[in-house]
């Protein structure tokens, strides 16, 4: 007797779509980000050196992101009960690094906001990337989460 497939929310695929866009603008921001950094470094021999672009979150961080994005948008197109596993799984990953950038971020802005010194423009511009950085990040979070949700409602209600 053949399996039936999974029933899945259609918006799976949107969400999915919506991680992987995620992930390919955090990457990019942490390329402006190390732009910035080095050019701020060269040029005013100080800089505001960010902690996210230290420990390099916009880089790993986009891989899982985009991972888990493209097992959501598979598993809406193939609606498989492994697939759904594997759906989970990447998305409980994605979260848990979205709350990771997310404190790092936190503790950034802190240290930002307790220096005592005057900030200067690439510092200001430098504090905006890490502003939208945190913002996709959040986003991530509650995506990640939703899909997560829904992929395991579908497993439960299978």
């Amino acid at each position: 007797m053949p399996r039936s497939p999974v029933w899945m929310r259609e918006e799976t695929r949107m969400l999915g779509a919506l991680q992987i866009m995620i992930g390919l603008i955090v990457y990019y921001l942490g390329l402006i980000w190390i732009y910035l950094l080095l050019t701020q470094l060269i040029a005013f021999q100080k800089g505001y050196i960010p902690i996210t672009i230290m420990t390099a979150y916009p880089f790993w961080s986009a891989i899982f992101f985009v991972l888990s994005g493209i097992h959501a948008v598979l598993l809406e197109k193939k609606r498989s009960r492994s697939l759904v596993t594997y759906t989970i799984v990447m998305n409980i990953m994605s979260a848990c690094v979205a709350v990771i950038g997310i404190l790092l971020l936190l503790l950034e802005f802190l240290i930002f906001y307790v220096s005592a010194e005057e900030p200067i423009w690439p510092q200001v511009s430098g504090k905006i990337l890490s502003d939208y950085l945190f913002i996709f990040s959040l986003t991530e979070l509650m995506v990640s989460s939703t899909v997560t949700h829904w992929a395991y409602q579908a497993k439960r209600n299978r």
